[in-house]
């Protein structure tokens, strides 16, 4: 007789050993743990949901909470992902998903689903959000000397540059150790960059997870580009078009092909963040 149970603290170990031997080994047990250990939400009320077989651990779906400002309101965020059952119990799989989509008061957010769950997760009224991508240059340019524009770079002082959400944003994501950071502004504002180091094409190139001002970033994202290419030594970077208000200069278009999805009665697509996801918590 199986049962589901909700996934405490003290079983992030045991989650971790399972995720790794029957979903994903090239991530280790401890990357595993450590990615539900981020404390994004005052008050998270589980980690997720677990299957037991008695005591045995059978399957999993783990889930990441966050507390975020989104369009000047305080919103809560579940973020469901690493769906996992043994073979055997494959028939118990939906049992771990009503628990967590039953919790009220939640934005549901999921970043990594396959085709077959995520066609699962769009029957229960997810939806798909905006698929467009953007690939564009990252063009040098001359930068302003002694003006009030700036740009740091990941092992610069970014913090001293960073004030309210775009400051909490970065303090609790920068002891990840594939997140690279930068920050830029004109005196007046600032704005966060969170990306990843991938590749396009077998060119260097920088995996855009988060642009706190889209505003700023369309009239002084030269600045990181600049520094991208220049100091990084990645001559593009990859973003999601929901995340600008417009396609930068020689923009190349492309179409997202992983799924994402969110059930939510109010957000708009541009205001679902990458950031508080397994995205940022996992080197995937």
């Amino acid at each position: 007789m199986t049962r589901v149970l909700p996934i405490e603290r003290e079983q992030l170990e045991e989650v971790g050993r399972f995720l790794h031997a029957n979903l994903n080994p090239r991530i280790s047990a401890s990357d595993w743990t450590r990615s539900l250990t981020f404390r994004w939400a005052t008050d998270p009320p589980n980690h997720g949901m677990r299957l037991l077989d008695g005591d045995r651990l059978v399957g999993v779906f783990c889930a990441i909470y966050s507390d975020q400002w989104i369009d000047g309101k305080l919103e809560r965020v579940c973020n469901p992902h690493s769906w996992c059952v043994l073979e055997d119990f494959r028939s118990s799989s939906i049992s771990l998903v009503l628990p967590l989509l039953k919790q009220p008061g939640y934005h549901f957010t999921m970043f990594t689903p396959n085709p077959k769950v995520a066609q699962i997760f769009q029957g229960l009224k997810f939806r798909n959000l905006d698929d467009r991508l953007l690939v564009f240059p990252n063009l040098p340019r001359l930068l302003p000397r002694g003006a009030s524009q700036f740009v740091v770079g990941h092992d610069g002082p970014i913090e001293t540059k960073l004030s309210g959400e775009d400051a909490r944003a970065y303090a609790e994501h920068r002891s990840i150790p594939w997140l690279r950071f930068a920050a830029f502004g004109d005196g007046t504002q600032s704005c966060l960059v969170v990306y990843k180091r991938a590749r396009w094409k077998r060119m260097p190139c920088a995996r855009i997870l988060h642009v706190s001002n889209p505003a700023l970033f369309e009239t002084r994202g030269g600045l990181v580009r600049h520094h991208l290419l220049v100091r990084e030594g990645m001559p593009v970077s990859r973003i999601e078009a929901r995340f600008l208000l417009s396609a930068p200069r020689f923009s190349y278009r492309l179409q997202r092909t992983q799924p994402k999805l969110v059930l939510s009665k109010s957000l708009r697509d541009g205001a679902v963040s990458d950031l508080y996801s397994e995205l940022t918590a996992l080197d995937v």
